[in-house]
């Protein structure tokens, strides 16, 4: 279970970078992916005894990284991911390898 919050928190550092996203929530989301990789208890179980407030009290979680990690728990999924996946354009995605411009 913590390994798929990691993941889902390092999707969304994923594409923000994509998408030239601020480097200070990139980074922010790849630190709480990491804090959330390495615990040895289940983060579900630290939510459910401690609140949004015990997630918060963790190294590299502060108010929204909280949110984002309860959000994933209780639906499985990140609705800032599907927004981030809606807007990247595959063109341009594609446009931005090293080598490939409009032709």
């Amino acid at each position: 279970e913590n390994h798929f919050i990691a993941e889902k928190l390092d999707e969304v550092a994923d594409l923000m970078q994509q998408q030239n996203g601020n480097q200070f929530h990139v980074r922010a989301y790849r630190e709480a992916a990491q804090t959330v990789a390495l615990m040895q208890s289940p983060i579900a179980k630290v939510l459910a005894e401690g609140g949004r407030t015990e997630l918060e009290a963790l190294p590299a979680i502060g108010v929204s990284i909280a949110a984002a990690i309860q959000e994933i728990l209780e639906t499985g999924d990140r609705v800032m991911i599907k927004r981030l996946r809606g807007s990247l354009d595959p063109e341009k995605l594609f446009q931005s390898i090293p080598g490939i411009g409009p032709k």
